[in-house]
């Protein structure tokens, strides 16, 4: 009898990868269509009431789309978001195995495949409003009067503080393969600047009025202190040589 379940065991642990490799695949397809429907059904509704005969209702195709786009990206955020929140899909801080076996490993894949395409695409046309209340329904703790430009990998793992502004190209990473998943936390504190195409890894820290140069590394678990200014690869703090000018 022992012997049985044992194998039993063994078929499940082996079957395990591919049934939540096919999950992968499945859960976003099926979460993307159901997003899809009020988009669908809007634009039934616009082509019964103009019917597209004349000229003048043709014009309003280019209105008619834009509109369809704004329907498709809330609905696709709330959708994805209940989905994420009510089916637990969120991941925490801590090391984790890089294998499908390993279920917060599993989670990351998930949430990675339902949060990246409509992410890129409210960035795509620059519906920040709608991309920054995405990321907030995903977990994001974003401060009022935020500018967010840049991208954000891992929006449960990331705060950011009131009236910080992150320039555009971006990349703020909770997450990093070392032989193992690593999620640490990234915090970025208030009235703080990012310029353009930084890189901020896991753990960083950047503490109330920081200044992380343009295309500047923050490396992980850096502590980047209040209002000081770092830049370069990797960032160290910027020391200012303070020049006498001879009066006439």
């Amino acid at each position: 009898m022992n012997y049985y379940l044992e194998k039993m065991g063994k078929n499940k642990k082996k079957s395990l990868p591919v049934i939540r490799s096919f999950l992968l695949v499945f859960i976003p397809y099926v979460v993307y269509s159901i997003g899809l429907l009020p988009s669908i059904l809007t634009m039934k509704f616009f082509l019964q009431i103009l019917g597209f005969k004349n000229f003048f209702s043709l014009l309003s195709l280019p209105f008619i789309l834009m509109t369809e786009l704004f329907i498709f990206s809330i609905s696709e955020a709330i959708v994805i978001a209940l989905v994420i929140n009510i089916f637990k899909i969120k991941y925490e801080e801590g090391i984790y195995e890089m294998s499908l076996r390993d279920s917060v490993f599993f989670k990351f894949a998930l949430f990675s495949a339902l949060y990246y395409p409509l992410s890129k695409i409210l960035k795509l046309f620059s519906l920040e409003p709608i991309r920054i209340l995405f990321m907030r329904l995903l977990g994001a703790r974003i401060g009022k009067n935020t500018l967010i430009v840049g991208e954000i990998d891992d929006p449960p793992l990331v705060e950011i503080g009131d009236n910080t502004v992150i320039g555009g190209h971006t990349v703020i990473l909770s997450h990093i393969g070392e032989e193992k998943l690593i999620l640490k936390k990234v915090r970025i504190g208030r009235n703080c600047l990012i310029g353009g195409a930084a890189y901020i890894m896991p753990g960083v820290v950047m503490e109330d009025y920081s200044v992380l140069g343009a295309k500047s590394l923050a490396t992980k678990n850096q502590v980047l202190k209040k209002g000081r200014i770092y830049v370069g690869i990797p960032a160290r703090e910027k020391k200012f040589v303070k020049k006498e000018v001879d009066k006439e």
